[in-house]
């Protein structure tokens, strides 16, 4: 359907790769965009599918994720409101690299290559922008992956406790839509290892783990523990 938002603000508002685009422009993606939701468990892409989209997350979570020739799942990145991927289906007409599933509830967006062209020419400055958008995640990926590969456990827990608190905060804690099993494979550990890392920072007064919500009482000490 056509993307109303809900009478909330338009789906683009929160993709930092639309932020400069001037009232007319961004009338014009308003008309363009389609709305989805997805439930729970859903998948919107798996991998190696064709298509020509660009899927913006308005609400909820996304996993993407890669299979390797056994099976084991490779967590790639956890999206959230603001957040995009399929930027080479969109360009190159590549399948989708990865699965993307529906962790909770979502409110996805779509942008068709023909809509996007049709939206550069309008306004051909959205070219540098997607570019130095997709540099950006690259450089995110890049420094994720390092920042992980020298650290103990412990750092592991505390970066990935920080990133959820920056990248997620429409309440006081951090929700986590996500099974620990999942959170533990993100940062390359074990489910037993994060909850043992877990009760231990519990118990020091860094965070207070209430349910499927981690509330952060003391973050420029956790912020300490991955240096």
């Amino acid at each position: 359907m056509i993307c109303s938002s809900q009478g909330k603000a338009p789906c683009h508002v929160k993709v930092p790769l639309f932020q400069h685009l001037g009232p007319e422009a961004s009338s014009l993606l308003v008309s363009l965009l389609q709305s989805q939701v997805f439930h729970k468990g859903e998948m919107v892409v798996k991998e190696g599918e064709g298509s020509a989209k660009l899927y913006m997350v308005h609400q909820g979570c996304v996993k993407l994720s890669k299979y390797t020739e056994n099976g084991k799942e490779h967590i790639v990145r956890f999206l959230f409101p603001g957040d995009f991927f399929g930027h080479d289906a969109l360009l190159h007409q590549k399948p989708y690299g990865v699965h993307a599933e529906v962790l909770e509830t979502s409110t996805l967006c779509t942008l068709h290559r023909q809509d996007f062209d049709h939206l550069i020419e309008h306004d051909p400055k959205l070219a540098y922008h997607f570019l130095l958008a997709v540099t950006e995640l690259l450089e995110q990926s890049e420094e994720w992956n390092t920042a992980l590969s020298s650290m103990n456990p412990e750092q592991r827990v505390a970066k990935l406790l920080l990133n959820f608190h920056v990248r997620n905060l429409e309440t006081d804690g951090i929700k986590l839509p996500v099974f620990k099993k999942d959170l533990a494979l993100l940062v390359g550990i074990t489910p037993e290892t994060l909850s043992r890392k877990l009760a231990i920072m519990q118990s020091e007064g860094l965070l207070q783990v209430a349910g499927n919500v981690i509330h952060l009482l003391q973050l420029e000490e956790l912020q300490k523990r991955t240096q």
